[in-house]
């Protein structure tokens, strides 16, 4: 049976429910306004208090000019220190070249690998690249360097001396080195390009070893790995130990390489709403033949999801220890005065779905294997019997 309702009421009702909607949009606007007016507040509070701060020091400061250009960098890093993530970085204008060259290019230098004997107290020379300026120069694997541009190289600076070894920049780096307790001076080049992969046979095992994914990784590694096959590799170690550097979208790329096509996507990129902002697939090309990864605790990024993938996509076997646990993306944002900010911005999701994401807890490997104390630094001076880690892998993939 339907029931008429009179004018009066229907337009009472009409009041009742236009009232109550004004009601709760006035709540909502100001709820927005107050968050609006809350944030420009203490914006303005921080924007005041650098004011009057560059004011005094432009007044009353009594230092050189330099000193005082640098305020603007230093405001800007703490800025971005204060956030509390170590992956997120102020470039200067000279850093911020530095590290697209890298991206772009890899590691350049005069072309060696190096590294710290605590037992000898030595800085040591392990590898030489082939063509390099260091090569030409006549420096061998072996050598100790024992000063660098006419500073003396001790456990205390030897990482911040080592620094003048590397760089794009066409200088010359003076080093004094001693070989068979004879002192040389040389002064090689920088500017090499340093390969980011390498790779040996060992028996009919093939060894790569990875040192970051950069723009130029995924065709070494193509490149290496084609030649260990043709030399009879029937299965694969690839070394990621002490890597952490290039981005996730390279090491995507070297990942495609090895695994077969699949349902899914390699990996993909969600921000902080959990919106995915890009994804990866593996289309590319395939490896058929057993794994193994080598990893440690300085093992971070982009090698993590090299790792993780390995491990869920191709089966292959996590030997070493815990990894760092660094899951996260960073995009470069240019600033005016040349530099730029490097920014966390989202999480990385590896193959296997959100229940393999290791940012903040690291992959656990398969097979833990330790070193001993105070060789995780210092792979390259290992000897076969000391890498027990790469020992295990041989011996997994030799049965």
């Amino acid at each position: 049976m339907n029931r008429k309702i009179s004018l009066g009421l229907c337009i009472s009702l009409i009041i009742i429910s236009i009232t109550a909607t004004f009601a709760v949009t006035m709540v909502v606007s100001k709820q927005i306004y107050n968050g609006i007016i809350s944030g420009i507040s203490s914006r303005s509070q921080t924007y005041a208090s650098l004011d009057e701060i560059s004011g005094i020091i432009n007044a009353y400061y009594y230092g050189s000019d330099e000193k005082s250009n640098r305020l603007n960098a230093s405001l800007v890093n703490g800025y971005v220190e204060s956030l509390g993530d170590p992956n997120s970085i102020y470039l200067s204008a000279s850093d911020y070249s530095e590290y697209t060259s890298m991206l772009d290019g890899g590691l350049t230098g005069i072309g060696v690998d190096t590294a710290y004997d605590y037992q000898k107290s030595s800085f040591v020379i392990t590898h030489v690249y082939e063509g390099s300026p260091a090569e030409k120069a006549g420096l061998k694997a072996l050598d100790v360097i024992t000063a660098i541009d006419n500073q003396t190289v001790t456990m205390a600076n030897y990482v911040q001396l080592s620094e003048k070894l590397y760089g794009s920049m066409l200088s010359a780096v003076q080093i004094e080195y001693m070989r068979n307790a004879e002192t040389k001076v040389v002064e090689p080049m920088r500017g090499f390009s340093i390969p980011s992969v390498s790779g040996r046979l060992e028996s009919n095992v093939g060894y790569i070893k990875i040192n970051g994914f950069y723009k130029n990784t995924a065709s070494e590694f193509k490149e290496t790995a084609e030649k260990l096959i043709e030399q009879g590799a029937e299965s694969m170690i690839f070394d990621v130990r002490n890597t952490y550097s290039g981005t996730i979208e390279y090491a995507a790329q070297v990942i495609d390489v090895i695994v077969p096509a699949i349902d899914g996507n390699i990996a993909a990129i969600k921000d902080k709403t959990g919106e995915i902002k890009k994804v990866y697939p593996a289309e590319y090309y395939s490896i058929t033949m057993p794994f193994a990864v080598l990893v440690n605790g300085s093992t971070s990024g982009p090698a993590e999801l090299f790792a993780c993938d390995l491990r869920d996509i191709s089966q292959a076997q996590i030997i070493g220890t815990r990894t760092a646990g660094v899951g996260t993306v960073q995009e470069l944002f240019t600033l005016e005065d040349g530099g730029a900010v490097l920014l966390t911005i989202a999480v990385v999701e590896p193959k296997a779905g959100e229940a393999a994401v290791y940012n903040g807890k690291g992959i656990e490997p398969t097979v833990e294997v330790n070193l001993a104390a105070g060789y995780t630094a210092n792979l390259s001076l290992l000897t076969a019997e000391e890498d027990t880690q790469l020992a295990t892998a041989l011996n997994m993939l030799a049965a």
